[in-house]
């Protein structure tokens, strides 16, 4: 999703980079082939713990999203097209008060 490339520092950090990417895209196979190879390399616990970190990334952005958390200023313009095609902006926690 991003032009990032390497591991990122971390261990195993371009599998677990491709992990979230399957889980945010519509590609079934990816993430299929995606958890098998998160369990291969990490087991079990370590998909679960992949899981359980990729969730608190979706609830934090609904957290944020629900509150009126607003969109930082470095980020409404390479944005606005998604946003548009969206509907985003018409959200009511966009409205400003």
């Amino acid at each position: 999703m991003g032009k990032a490339e390497g591991d990122g520092g971390i261990p195993n950090g371009a599998m677990l980079v491709n992990f979230a990417e399957a889980i945010a895209g519509d590609d079934v196979e990816r993430l299929k082939q995606a958890r098998a190879e998160v369990t291969q390399t990490l087991g079990a616990d370590g998909l679960v713990d992949a899981c359980g970190v990729a969730a608190q990334f979706n609830a934090i952005d609904r957290i944020a999203d629900s509150i009126g958390v607003p969109i930082d200023d470095v980020r409404l313009a390479p944005t606005a097209d998604f946003r548009q095609a969206l509907g985003i902006d018409a959200f009511p926690s966009r409205l400003e008060s």
